[in-house]
Order: structure tokens, then C-alpha cells, then sequence
């Protein structure tokens, strides 16, 4: 048979068979995005943990403008001091209150007080008893009592009685004054002064330090300034 006489094929009838085009696995942006990242890290041979442990020592830290800092600073200075100045002016305040209610109560000393009976003393005794809590000597010679003052006339400094020279010497300035308190060397301008003092009725002897004597002032004669004994 030739090939005239082959039965014909109709083109027509030919289907081409195209092979599907492959199709990628559905993965949303961000999964796609970490997988490739984890992918690329264990390439490099760095964990998520050390990436983000970089990531978080590599981040910027943000520092408040200076200006903002100082006026801080400032407001807080400025506080500081107000709160001081108030707490000082209210507490002077509520001290000059204390001294209206309560004069003389609690932030002075007494000024008047008892110092034993005259036989408790010894003729040419300077008796320091009271010396540290009232600043007074209590001295007796053949006559009298007097009680004499402790402050130096010179700066206010307290002597001490050296019995072996019989005189008072200042340690400041080097004053000196006779057991009566009369001064006689070193800078001291005047005798010491001696204070007030009486005999209450039952005979003992009170001291009265309101009340000072000068002797340049020809005071030590006053009856008030000495007891007879």
C-alpha cells in the first residue's frame, strides 16, 4: 500500500499535552522571611538566641537633651533650698514661742541658788564646789562670805585656783588675781565680780547671780555682796 493510500490523521485531532507547572508551597511573607533567616543563620553558624542577644546590645541608647537634664537639676536645687529656708523660719519661730510660754524654764539655768550654810566652810577655803555648774567660788576669810565670779574679766576665760600660790591664774592670757579676786598681773583690766548673796530664815545661804558687785566701783561694800560671820 502507498503511502497516498494511508489513512490521514486530522491535525484537528492532535491535543499537545503541556506539562503542569509546578507550584510552590503556600507560606505566609513573614513564616518565608524566618524560615530564610533560619536558614541563613545555621549556614553561618549563629542561633536566634545569640542574634537577639546582639541585636539587643547593638541597640542605640537614647539620651534626654542636656538642657532638659540641667533644668532638672536646677528645679530640684532650687526645691531643696525653699524646703531649708521654710523649716528654718518655722523653727525659729516655734522657739521664740517655747521662750514666751515658758521664760527661763527650759533653756537657762537658774540664776539663784543654795549653797549650804556657813559652818560647811572653812576659814581661807576657796570652796569650788559650784565652779562647773554655776561658775562661782564660794570664799570665807575671818570675816565673811562672798561668792566670787569665774569668768576672767579679761576675755571671759575660766582660772583655776592654785592653792599652793594662792591666786587665781587664767590658762588663755596669763591673768592673775588675789584669793579676795582683786587682779594683779597679766592683761585682766579689773578685779573679778562677785554676786549676791544672803542668808534665807532657816540661815542657809543663797547666791544670787542676777546681781553682780564691781569692786572699781567701790561696790564690794554693799551689804548684799557678803554675809558676816
Amino acid at each position: 500500500m502507498s503511502d497516498k493510500n494511508k489513512p490521514q490523521k486530522n491535525k484537528s485531532q492532535k491535543t499537545s499535552k503541556i506539562p503542569p507547572r509546578p507550584t510552590a508551597p503556600t507560606q505566609d511573607a513573614a513564616g518565608g522571611a524566618d524560615q530564610a533567616s533560619n536558614s541563613q543563620n545555621k549556614q553561618i553558624g549563629v542561633t536566634p538566641q545569640e542574634l537577639q542577644k546582639k541585636s539587643a546590645v547593638a541597640t542605640p541608647i537614647v539620651r534626654a537633651p542636656e538642657g532638659e537634664n540641667v533644668d532638672r537639676r536646677t528645679f530640684i536645687k532650687w526645691a531643696a533650698l525653699g524646703w531649708t529656708a521654710f523649716a528654718a523660719v518655722i523653727g525659729g519661730y516655734g522657739t521664740l514661742l517655747l521662750r514666751y510660754l515658758f521664760p527661763n524654764v527650759l533653756f537657762e539655768p537658774k540664776q539663784s541658788f543654795r549653797a549650804g550654810y556657813p559652818d560647811d566652810y572653812t576659814v581661807g577655803e576657796v570652796n569650788e564646789n559650784f565652779k562647773e555648774t554655776q561658775a562661782v567660788w564660794i570664799v570665807r576669810d575671818a570675816e565673811k562670805i562672798y561668792a566670787l565670779s569665774t569668768v576672767c574679766t579679761h576675755l571671759g576665760c575660766t582660772p583655776n585656783w592654785l592653792e599652793s600660790e594662792g591666786k587665781y591664774k587664767c590658762p588663755c592670757h596669763g591673768s592673775g588675781f588675789y584669793k579676795n579676786g582683786i587682779n594683779f598681773e597679766g592683761p585682766a583690766p579689773r578685779p573679778l565680780e562677785r554676786f549676791k548673796i544672803t542668808q534665807a530664815p532657816d540661815g542657809e545661804i543663797i547666791v544670787d547671780k542676777t546681781k553682780k558687785f564691781q569692786q572699781e566701783k567701790g561696790e564690794w561694800t554693799d551689804p548684799e555682796s557678803f554675809i558676816l560671820v
